[in-house]
This record gives C-alpha cells, sequence and structure tokens, in this order.
C-alpha cells in the first residue's frame, strides 16, 4: 500500500498479542501491521556474561516462534522495553541475525508496573527526552552496523508514546499550551536521533495512583485526538499513528475519512479487536476495497464474510493443532495459549447472537473540531455486527467442530486436562447455545483459566 493512511496496527497487549493471537489476526487481516507484546531487553539478553548468544535466540523462540515462520508475518513490529543504550544496541545486533521484523519499537508508553512496565522505563523515559534519544540513536547504531540484514528493506525505528505523562493521579489536570510544547520537544528529540514513526496514545499516563484498567478509561484520563492532528501537521517527516479510544469499525471509517483532512498516517487499536477480531475482516476490507482476499465488485455481502470467517477459523484451528502436536516442546505454546483465539471468537460470536438492532443503537463516531479540541465520544450502544444473524447460525457449528479437534489432540498431547473426563460441548437442540459452546473450553484450559479469560474480556 503506498499511501501510509490506509495502515492499520493491532496494539501489543501483555498476556494476549502472542504468536496464536497473531497468528489469527494476520489470517483475518493480513494487511494489518502485527505487534509483539514489549519483550524486555534483560529478559531477551541477560546481563550476567556467562549467557550465549543461543540464549537470546532460545528466548525469542519461546515468546515469539521459530524465525522460519517470520516469512509470512511481513508486517510484524517488535517492541523492546529498556533504559540501556548499550544494552539495547547489543540486544537488537543479536535479534537481527535470526529475525525479520518491519519494524523495532520503543515503548515508552506503558503507564505502570503493573501494566508490564517498569519505574525507570515505558512511559517514564517520556521524562527524558536524551535518554530516550539516545536509545533510538542505539537501535540505528545496531542497524547500520549490522551486517546480517539479509532482507530488502532495514526494519524502521519507532517509539510509541502518550501526549503527556502525569506522576500521580493528583497531578493530572487538563492539558495546555506547555503539555504540548514539551510533547513537541520529546518527538524532535527522537525525531532527530533516527526514529522515522511515532505511535501516540491519545491520553495521558499516569505512572502511580491509578491502575492499568483506570489508564485507559476515558473517564478518567480523557483523549485528546487534537494534540495528536497537531502533532502530525509539525512534523511532515515523520509518520503518525494515533492510537486510543478505537472502539468501533464505524469509528475507524470516521477517523479514516478525516485522514484526508489531517496527516495523520495511520491507527491502531487493541482492545477493540479483542473483544471482536472477527471485525478485522472489516479492516480489511477497507484497507484493500477489492483485492484477492475479497473479490466482490460491489462492497461486502454477508455471504463473502460468512465464507471468510470459516475460512479462517479452519485455518487457524489447523495451526493450533499443528501447533498442539508439539506441546512437549519446552519451547511451544500451551494448550491455552492456542485456544484463547478461539475463544475470543466465541464470546463474538455469542454478542453478536443476542445482538438486538430494536434494543441498541449502532454506534455513531463524532468527530467534529470544536476549536482546539475533538469530541471522541462513543454515542449509543453496541455497532450493529458485520456479520448477521443467519451467518454467526452457520459458524457456531464451525466453531463446535474446532474445539472438539483441539480438545481431541490436547488429549492425546497429554495436556494439563488430558485426563478429565471430556464434556461435549455439541448441542443436541435445534437452535445453537453460545453459552455451552464458550463454557465448553473450561473442559480443555480448566474453569479457572476460562473463568479469567471471561473476567478479562470483561475488562476491555
Amino acid at each position: 500500500m503506498s499511501d501510509n493512511r490506509n495502515e492499520f496496527h493491532i496494539a501489543p497487549m501483555q498476556c494476549y498479542t502472542n504468536a496464536p493471537l497473531r497468528k489469527l489476526c494476520h489470517i483475518l487481516s493480513p494487511s494489518s501491521f502485527q505487534w509483539t507484546e514489549m519483550e524486555k531487553v534483560d529478559d531477551l539478553y541477560p546481563k550476567k556474561e556467562q549467557y550465549p548468544d543461543a540464549y537470546l535466540v532460545s528466548a525469542l523462540e519461546k515468546r515469539l516462534g521459530s524465525s522460519d515462520v517470520y516469512d509470512e508475518e511481513s508486517r510484524l513490529v517488535l517492541q523492546l522495553g529498556s533504559n540501556d543504550p548499550e544494552r539495547m544496541e547489543a540486544c537488537v545486533q543479536n535479534i537481527l541475525k535470526h529475525y525479520n521484523f518491519r519494524e523495532i519499537n520503543i515503548n515508552c508508553g506503558c503507564p505502570s508496573i503493573e501494566s508490564g512496565g517498569a519505574a525507570t522505563y515505558g512511559a517514564s523515559l517520556m521524562k527524558d527526552a536524551s535518554l530516550t534519544g539516545q536509545l533510538v540513536s542505539s537501535i540505528e547504531k545496531a542497524l547500520s552496523g549490522s551486517k546480517c540484514l539479509d532482507f530488502r528493506d532495514a526494519p524502521k525505528i519507532s517509539v510509541k508514546c502518550r501526549i503527556a505523562v502525569f506522576d500521580h493521579l493528583d497531578n493530572m489536570r487538563p492539558l495546555h499550551d506547555g503539555d504540548y510544547e514539551f510533547l513537541l520537544n520529546y518527538l524532535r528529540t527522537i525525531r532527530d536521533a533516527g526514529a522515522q514513526h511515532v505511535v501516540l496514545h491519545a491520553r495521558p499516563a499516569i505512572l502511580s495512583g491509578l491502575s492499568p484498567v483506570k489508564n485507559r478509561k476515558n473517564d478518567v484520563v480523557t483523549l485528546n485526538y487534537s494534540f495528536v492532528e497537531r502533532i502530525a501537521a509539525e512534523f511532515p517527516d515523520l509518520k503518525v499513528t494515533l492510537n486510543g479510544g478505537i472502539k468501533t469499525f464505524s469509528q475507524l471509517k470516521t477517523l479514516q475519512k478525516r485522514s484526508s483532512r489531517t496527516k495523520i498516517s495511520s491507527y491502531m487499536a487493541g482492545r477493540w479487536i479483542l473483544r471482536r477480531p472477527l471485525d478485522l475482516m472489516g479492516v480489511e476490507q477497507l484497507l484493500n476495497d477489492q483485492n484477492e482476499h475479497f473479490p466482490i465488485e460491489e462492497g461486502f455481502r454477508q455471504e463473502t464474510y460468512r465464507i471468510y470467517a470459516e475460512k479462517a477459523i479452519e485455518e487457524y484451528t489447523n495451526y493450533a493443532i499443528e501447533m498442539a502436536r508439539l506441546i512437549k516442546d519446552r519451547r511451544s505454546f500451551t494448550i491455552a495459549e492456542l485456544c484463547l483465539p478461539l475463544y475470543l471468537i466465541a464470546e463474538q460470536l455469542c454478542d453478536d447472537y443476542n445482538y438486538d438492532s430494536g434494543d441498541k443503537n449502532t454506534a455513531l463516531y463524532h468527530g467534529e473540531l470544536c476549536g482546539n479540541e475533538i469530541d471522541a465520544t462513543i454515542d449509543g450502544g453496541e455497532e450493529e455486527p458485520l456479520l448477521n444473524y443467519e451467518s454467526v447460525e452457520s459458524l457456531y457449528d464451525i466453531m463446535q467442530n474446532s474445539v472438539k479437534q483441539i480438545e481431541a489432540c490436547a488429549k492425546s498431547s497429554g495436556g494439563k486436562n488430558s485426563k478429565k473426563k471430556a464434556r461435549s460441548c455439541i448441542n443436541e437442540s435445534s437452535s445453537p447455545n453460545f453459552k455451552r459452546l464458550t463454557s465448553s473450553f473450561k473442559t480443555i484450559v480448566g474453569t479457572k483459566v476460562a473463568n479469567k479469560w471471561k473476567r478479562n474480556r470483561s475488562e476491555l
């Protein structure tokens, strides 16, 4: 795609965006950019000298899978967390011997230790523009000094950060021009150091006194898209991606229409995709109105959505079964990690099956400029699903079969719950029972894990 405004990035989220979930997202939207979870440099590249370079390869394979599969994930971004430029450079140099990433990103936006950050890096790096610039320079040195770049284009360097940072919830206040100047200076520093791309989460970060969940709640930490639009206009030579608050397909479409009047290059969302992974079919259509994945002349039809969703579920199931057969390999993924993407699909289908257009309003996005601010609110309730009622019903049988196959494979592989008596998820009645379908995952991964999935999803 020649126009960056057609890009969509799936945000990195701790404990979610591992290789199995990225595999599903890649199947559903191969045009979208995938991100790894934040990988701490000290985990990949320990300080103790006795660890050989092979340790890094093993650590990466355990988290990311074999480097052999990365040709198909050509839009993969590696996110790193560190505050040590020297170690960052050494780590990246070794990574480039084995993996082909589209970008290498520095996490300067994680607001708290609880959500994967640290007191000395993550969003706290925004308080030290000079150190952040040194980290960017260290990656540039690693790229320029590497003799192992046998792929066509060297990875880009990017920074993911917030629009502002406050030490404590008690310090938070409405943003003003001084905050904007602070952000300008920070971004000038990282641009001058060699960064080509910045992902701006359009909320301030609160370093302490606020849980990770509330750090992204609009009623606590307010979105401010105007800061992002102003920054994009200030830096025409810097690719700017807007992150934060995108919850629906309609909202993304509205923002992309606005991009013709702004300099924002692309958009990022994470929790929306976790709640509704099949919406990536709509994202793919938006990125490529007519392409090999959706060869139709008059936009999307329900039959096309259904067929594509069916093929995606079957392709992911085959991948999960293949990975499950390697379950005894300590570097392979667990049954729970392989099942989570299917569980997220099942929950979305359950929501869509129970959707009542008479009781709920389509979610609308209001993006009109009001002075220097943008009203970034969601009006109404849930968005009308991409899949209609009949399509959801037809996918129920596909999902049942997928769960049965995974369950059988888990038992034969000697998984954690392999000795438990199987409780068939097949519904004997004539109508789908999605509640029973989602509950069937308890047989495979255990009740504790499945209940945790449900709690976590409710917080997205």
